[in-house]
Formats: C-alpha cells, structure tokens, sequence
C-alpha cells in the first residue's frame, strides 16, 4: 500500500507527491484540518507557487490600493 498526500478543494483532488502509473484501486481518507487551505497551494498554476514568497503576497492587493489611491 502507498500513501500519498493531497488536497481536496470541493471539486478536484490536487496530489502533492507522484502516484504510481499503474491503474489500482484507491481508497480516500478526509482528514478534518481546517487550516490545511493556509499552507497548501492548490489550483493550476500550484506547481509554480513558492511557498517563500507567500508572505510578500499577504496584503498585497491592499498596499497597491493605498498606492493608487492614497487612502490608508
């Protein structure tokens, strides 16, 4: 048996490790982690996300409105 991690988002299942190539049969096991969205990149572009640049995201959308619009 293999174990492999992932993230599910509602929709799709996003592995964070390579599975096997081989057709086999697979059992899903959720995990109740509510905080398990904050550290995991997820969507199409994830495997391009560099988890050290997350911090430079966080408010950045707020710091370029107070730029543009001066409000803050």
């Amino acid at each position: 048996m293999t174990e492999i991690t992932g993230y599910y988002d509602g929709n799709t299942v996003q592995l964070l490790e390579a599975a096997p190539k081989t057709k086999q049969r697979v059992i899903v096991t959720f995990i109740d982690d509510e905080d398990v969205s904050d550290d995991l990149p997820v969507g199409i572009l994830s495997k391009y996300a560099d988890p050290a640049k997350k911090l430079l995201e966080e408010g950045a959308f707020e710091r370029a409105m107070v730029k543009k619009h001066g409000n803050g």
